[in-house]
């Protein structure tokens, strides 16, 4: 496929005809330069504002920045297009959202899904924890909403995964509604046979446009006659062969 664009580390995007592949691998933080090697809203939004057909997002993140996650979520969300994200190694905390904002979330075997409590750095008197302990469970609340509307899991049990910073496997995220499916690699007599049966009907497909354009070149080259009425019998000729009746 043409590469549409190329962001330098992290993010990729490539052009096709019947889908965009979106790479991405790294931390989510804002980008304040344009070397800047993070994952951020704008990057993506760079990437793929213009693009109509089908989205595939390759993503590999320990997860970073809540705020980013979250504004990335919602766009992801009102995309137009149809969106599949494959976790390529793992998924973790604000790189989550990414999934939750998809239409399809694929885990390839091996990788990893993780949830827990939103994290911060404190500093400052007593009114200071208490003002940033309150803003942490708002975010909390955010981010059980996001959860909760993905997986139809209860609100219960999402707290307590998060409070755990809760690992799952990629049998497990899909289980529990995070992800959609496992992508195991076909075994070889199965992809001999898928290939085979697809050749096969190229081939059929090729020799019937073959034949049906061998047919009417025939025909444009040698035309059939029509046929000629014959013509009636006379009166006479009837008396002579006995062929009238009485």
């Amino acid at each position: 496929m043409t590469k549409r664009k190329k962001v330098p580390f992290q993010v990729v995007a490539e052009a096709g005809a019947k889908e965009t592949v979106l790479t991405l691998s790294g931390t989510i933080q804002k980008r304040y330069w344009s070397d800047d090697k993070y994952i951020d809203a704008r990057l993506i939004r760079d990437q793929l504002d213009s693009v109509k057909n089908d989205i595939t997002i390759r993503l590999n993140s320990p997860g970073g920045d809540v705020f980013q996650g979250v504004e990335i979520y919602n766009y992801l969300k009102d995309h137009p297009s149809h969106i599949t994200v494959e976790v390529m190694g793992e998924a973790c905390s604000a790189a989550t959202f990414i999934c939750a904002g998809a239409d399809e979330v694929v885990m390839n075997t091996g990788t990893i899904f993780m949830i827990h409590n939103a994290i911060t750095g404190l500093w400052g008197n007593k009114n200071d924890l208490k003002r940033a302990v309150e803003m942490m469970e708002t975010i909390d609340d955010s981010i059980l909403s996001i959860y909760e509307e993905r997986t139809g899991q209860s609100r219960e049990q999402l707290q307590l995964w998060m409070d755990n910073e809760t690992f799952f496997t990629a049998d497990e995220a899909v289980q529990y509604g995070f992800a959609t499916s496992v992508k195991s690699k076909p075994k070889e007599n199965e992809t001999d046979a898928h290939l085979t049966a697809e050749f096969k009907s190229m081939v059929n497909e090729a020799v019937a446009a073959a034949l049906a354009t061998q047919s009417v070149a025939a025909q444009a080259a040698n035309p059939q006659p029509e046929p000629q009425a014959q013509p009636k019998k006379s009166l006479l000729a009837k008396l002579r062969k006995g062929e009238t009746k009485e």
